[in-house]
């Protein structure tokens, strides 16, 4: 990476996007748990996508503030799992890639076959009983909605902690249903919910460019460890 491609991915896009944040929060009058969850958001969705150990950081306090504006909303399954699995996720996440990492940047894995067909009937089966669960409770809003998000989610959280690429593939799968989610909200007028939709555009967009990203990170790493002599690679298996 030269000089000026750093300072643009490091400074001025994180800048920019601070910039944009303040736009919407005047634009929806939405100056606190708007801005401060766009803002978060939106930082922690590019620094996951360029691969940067600052998306755990950006993420910890996203969860805090997402968590508060679900549970406003009536979606106690997104509020739940974020304070039981999203923040303690982005802990763990935050240690562990600072740990391995010393050069602060993302190794990519992918996952098997055998792996991604357990990991759908996983998801599906957990998604109906969580639906079942929280359309017991006489306030929750979309149960199987609801449900079927944050288990998807959990399960793009934990490959993406894990360094797994087709976590891209599940977090895209799970903003088709935050759309409808924060579209019928915002639709009903319920609170924080503009900022909300636009929140769930943006991680749209962004987890596209990292999966995009993530894919050219791995053909590169193969290609390294295609010019590395059968020696070295011998040794470092040792």
């Amino acid at each position: 990476m030269t000089k000026k491609q750093k300072i643009l991915q490091l400074y001025i896009i994180p800048i920019l996007i601070v910039l944009i944040s303040v736009i919407f929060a005047v634009i929806f009058n939405d100056y606190f748990f708007g801005f401060i969850t766009f803002a978060c958001g939106f930082l922690n969705a590019y620094y996951m996508a360029i691969g940067r150990w600052e998306n755990y950081i950006f993420g910890i306090v996203f969860s805090v503030f997402y968590a508060i504006v679900c549970y406003k909303n009536g979606l106690y399954g997104f509020a739940i799992f974020t304070v039981i699995a999203y923040i303690p996720l982005q802990i763990v996440g935050l240690v562990g890639w600072l740990k391995k990492q010393s050069n602060n940047s993302v190794i990519v894995k992918s996952l098997s076959l055998k792996k991604e067909i357990f990991l759908t009937f996983g998801v599906c089966a957990a998604s109906c009983l969580l639906g079942f669960l929280l359309d017991l409770i006489p306030t929750q809003n979309m149960s199987y909605l609801d449900s079927t998000s944050q288990i998807i989610n959990l399960a793009g959280a934990i490959l993406s902690v894990m360094r797994y690429r087709e976590c891209w593939f599940v977090l895209l799968a799970n903003n088709s249903i935050d759309l409808v989610i924060w579209t019928i909200n915002t639709i009903n007028h319920t609170a924080n919910a503009e900022m909300m939709l636009v929140t769930s555009i943006m991680y749209l967009v962004m987890n596209i460019y990292g999966l995009l990203f993530w894919i050219f990170i791995e053909r590169r790493q193969r290609q390294c460890m295609q010019n590395v002599p059968d020696e070295e690679l011998i040794e470092e298996s040792k």
